[in-house]
């Protein structure tokens, strides 16, 4: 119950652009794709899920954005920032982000398949396989381990960062309005769940890719936390991030 209570007095300390940006955006934006998916409307469900290749559709192009937002921001804070270990952390950020975009994109099978109708792609012609977070049980391994980091990362570190006295350790963690998006990441991948495991609304194509809701909210809480980590938060021994460069 004392979490619960911080929880709701946290929220009720976000300024209106947080709450527009942490909660509000999001959230907004997951009801409309939950409400086209859910729709029965074949136009709308199509928007969202087309049956030809689901990869096509607003869910996942929405990811690609948010990995490509990460992309962006990190290479720009990689360049400005004065402070070589940022410098390579965020660089390393941008890295890393970008394996993930090409593991989204099948390393273009998809755009190859859209434009051209074949399914072939150059990392599939070396080793057989498309990706290789789909491979065996990466990508249910991948998740728990990401989603358990979150957890720590997003929810329980922030309660702390006041006993943390590192300040390396305590840059790294988050401001507390970011528990805000990680209640809709635990929304989105129940409901949907819950909604068709009850047959309360017929999944309109996903199937056991259900999670794709949670994966939207997953990706923009992590491009938040990126933001956080370059603008609003105090690099140790230097000024705020926002201050290091001129924007």
């Amino acid at each position: 119950m004392n979490t619960l209570k911080t929880i709701f007095e946290e929220l009720s300390r976000l300024s209106r652009k947080d709450y527009f940006w942490y909660f509000l955006f999001p959230g907004v934006l997951l009801v409309i794709l939950m409400i086209f998916y859910f729709s029965g409307n074949p136009s709308l469900v199509e928007l969202v899920c087309p049956k030809e290749n689901p990869e096509w559709g607003l869910i996942e192009n929405i990811q690609l954005s948010f990995i490509l937002g990460i992309v962006v921001v990190s290479v720009y804070a990689s360049f400005k920032k004065p402070f070589l270990l940022p410098k390579i952390g965020f660089g390393l950020i941008a890295l890393f982000a970008i394996f993930i975009f090409l593991e989204e994109i099948d390393y273009g099978k998809h755009w190859m398949q859209y434009m051209y109708g074949t399914k072939k792609s150059l990392i599939y012609d070396a080793t057989g396989v498309t990706n290789f977070h789909n491979q065996g049980n990466n990508a249910k391994l991948f998740k728990r381990l990401v989603y358990g980091l979150m957890m720590i990362i997003f929810f329980i570190a922030p309660f702390f960062k006041k006993k943390i006295k590192n300040e390396y350790i305590s840059y790294l963690i988050p401001e507390s309005k970011i528990i805000s998006t990680l209640i809709l990441v635990v929304f989105a991948d129940f409901v949907p769940r819950f909604l068709v495991h009850f047959n309360i609304f017929e999944d309109a194509g996903f199937g056991n890719n259900i999670g794709e809701f949670s994966e939207v909210i997953f990706y923009y809480i992590f491009l938040l936390y990126v933001i956080q980590l370059i603008w609003e938060k105090k690099w140790p021994g230097g000024k705020t991030q926002l201050n290091e460069t001129t924007i």
